[in-house]
């Protein structure tokens, strides 16, 4: 019995300090950070002459993803950019979702500066 009160306070605990520590980012600003970050995997693709960029990054058991599309001036368009945490809910940016903005701020665990770009 003292064994699983134990973890149940181990659990609680872990809870409330990963609560504690959370921060606000918007959209715009996660897609700098795997826009701009040395550890993220990018790789592009061309159909029918145009040309799309995927980005991916693992962040402390945080998974990172941003789809792109290069326009014919050169400059991005996010397509999609998409935030999942293994205890938390994940958030979902997709330009064609009226619903959602690039501006729209989410709650994510810390982005520690050890992790940030330098």
């Amino acid at each position: 019995m003292k064994l699983s009160w134990k973890n149940w306070i181990k659990q609680t605990t872990s809870a409330l300090h990963e609560w504690m520590q959370r921060e606000s980012h918007s959209f715009a600003e996660l897609a700098e950070l795997i826009r701009h970050h040395p550890d993220t995997v990018q790789s592009e693709r061309t159909w029918l002459g145009l040309t799309y960029r995927f980005y991916s990054l693992t962040l402390n058991d945080m998974a990172l993803k941003m789809e792109t599309k290069v326009t014919r001036t050169g400059s991005k368009h996010i397509l999609l950019l998409s935030l999942h945490t293994p205890r938390g809910k994940g958030a979902v940016y997709r330009c064609y979702d009226e619903t959602c903005n690039l501006d729209d701020t989410i709650v994510t665990p810390p982005l520690s500066e050890k992790t940030a770009p330098i």
